[in-house]
């Protein structure tokens, strides 16, 4: 969903160990910037929301709600723009693999095909919404194949490598207002819940992607909720949004491959799934659930609660998993005034959480005092190194900043870049890197005021850490796993969370029993 710190110094940085000593760039004495120099950026040109970014080689493909800027970044203090490809989708969140370019979209079009536009009605009966296939291996000329349909459109997309020769598309959605055949005002097909409550699955052969199809829907719900519902006007204070009251969907997914887990950022809580060798989530049995639902000194700053459940990625080890809720608040950081009908609340934290157990481990919110505007969490991922655990984050005005929990009951902020900012996203990914004691951050901004975003951005990360390049980087699928041996615990992870004052849910069933005894990878 779009919304629109204690100042550290970096001689701090310096005496931990985690940086090196700033180059003149650095902005000395700027107290927005430390340890992170911007390099480029580039605007989509007309005006568009900027939504995510993935990777492949040398490319980057940076979705906006008006299509996809290309770039080589080969070099990336200096990328070079290929194509800015208009093909009109909001939110246009992208993954690739190879030539084939998936592009998420959730507002009802008047087609599947770019040059489509809004229909007049989100619930247009001839409308489209879903996922498109492009082929991108001009990008000069990109050229449409497909666009696979999808109850409640897109809203993120999750690729799962199934084969060499085929993967798998996990496609988040929910009802944010009645759609063709979603929600609950027109009524949906026969078999279609109007709350939604499942996923989405698609099948891509990558030689002939042409005939990719939907081939499961598993149902999504909330264990050990009390009404098993999301509601937002009456939980968070919400009126007038565009949110459905009680939907159940998610509304993005991480994988780690070779774990064959998904950490499921669903509405109302955060859970945690096995993936079974068919390649499809095993939703119905959840290894474990956790929500925080009470903020219990209010307003206070110290505890927080969680309004609703956005994103989530892996420490390279799977070890640690980092769950993000973006708050329906104000502020830095933010506020909700009434969440779950107990009054105020700080949300818009971000979540560090045990893989096995679901146990949480601590939770961590925007830090620097005296930023104005909207300093929710969004989306970010870690860096791939042995040295630490380093965590890269947007959060929206509060800007761009890295994050280390390598002791993860004690998360640090170490870097941070907040100039003028609006920030939907922001990664790590070396295709080609900086070169000794940096690395690339990539990045777009552009969502609150989106004609004053810079786009497609990069950064250099001032670092004594060793990271190691990747082929290709969709940042919710985690492959080549750090470390060796891990394995899930089947008595723990099957285990839900007891419910207490901290707002955790939890309830064993004997088909989470069940699923217990084939967790190990």
């Amino acid at each position: 969903m779009q919304r629109g710190l204690v100042r550290c110094l970096l001689a701090v940085f310096v005496a931990l160990g985690v940086f090196a000593a700033p180059a003149a760039a650095d902005h000395d004495g700027d107290p927005d910037v430390a340890g992170i120099t911007k390099l480029f950026n580039q605007a989509n040109g007309s005006g568009a929301i900027n939504s995510d970014i993935a990777f492949w080689g040398d490319r980057a493909y940076q979705g906006h709600y008006d299509g996809v800027q290309i770039f080589d970044v080969s070099d990336p203090a200096a990328p070079a723009l290929l194509n800015n490809f208009q093909c009109h989708g909001p939110q246009n969140d992208p993954v690739v693999w190879g030539n084939l370019l998936f592009l998420a979209v959730d507002r009802t079009q008047t087609g599947p095909e770019c040059g489509s536009t809004n229909t007049v009605a989100h619930d247009d009966p001839n409308g489209w919404e879903g996922v498109r296939i492009l082929d991108v291996s001009d990008p000069a000329n990109p050229e449409f194949i497909k666009g696979v349909y999808t109850d409640c459109g897109a809203h993120t997309v999750t690729l799962y490598p199934k084969s060499r020769g085929q993967v798998l598309l996990y496609v988040s959605s929910y009802p944010l207002r009645p759609g063709p055949t979603c929600g609950p005002v027109t009524g949906p097909p026969a078999g279609n819940s109007p709350l939604h409550e499942k996923i989405s699955v698609i099948k891509v052969p990558v030689l002939n992607p042409g005939a990719a199809k939907v081939i499961a829907q598993p149902k999504i719900s909330y264990p050990g909720d009390p009404d098993n519902k999301f509601l937002p006007v009456t939980d968070h204070g919400l009126a007038g949004e565009g949110l459905v009251d009680g939907l159940t969907a998610c509304h993005d997914i991480g994988v780690f491959v070779e774990l064959r887990l998904a950490a499921a950022a669903c509405a109302e809580q955060a859970q945690l799934w096995r993936i079974k060798r068919n390649g499809l989530p095993d939703t119905e049995h959840p290894l474990w659930v956790y929500d925080d639902n009470v903020d219990t000194d209010g307003a206070g700053g110290g505890d927080v609660v969680v309004d609703f459940w956005h994103s989530a990625t892996f420490s390279w080890d799977g070890k640690v998993v980092n769950f993000i809720d973006e708050s329906f608040g104000t502020g830095c950081p933010t506020v909700t005034p009434n969440v779950y009908g107990r009054g105020p609340g700080d949300t818009g934290a971000m979540f560090f959480l045990s893989t096995k157990s679901g146990k949480k481990l601590s939770h961590f919110t925007y830090p620097r005092a005296g930023e104005t505007g909207y300093c929710s969490a969004h989306l970010g991922n870690v860096v791939r190194t042995k040295d630490r655990d380093l965590l890269v984050n947007a959060w929206y005005n509060g800007g761009v900043d890295v994050i280390d929990f390598t002791d993860p009951f004690h998360p640090a902020e170490t870097a941070y870049w907040d100039e003028t900012s609006d920030n939907w996203s922001a990664y790590w990914y070396e295709g080609a890197g900086l070169g000794e004691g940096q690395f690339p951050v990539y990045a777009t901004d552009g969502v609150e005021d989106p004609p004053t975003g810079e786009g497609f951005q990069v950064f250099s990360v001032l670092s004594d850490v060793t990271t190691t390049a990747l082929p290709y980087l969709n940042p919710q699928t985690q492959e080549q796993a750090l470390g060796h041996g891990f394995k899930v615990k089947a008595a723990k992870a099957a285990r839900y969370r007891s419910a207490s004052a901290t707002g955790t849910t939890a309830r064993r069933s004997a088909a989470s029993r069940a699923a217990a005894r084939h967790l190990a990878p």
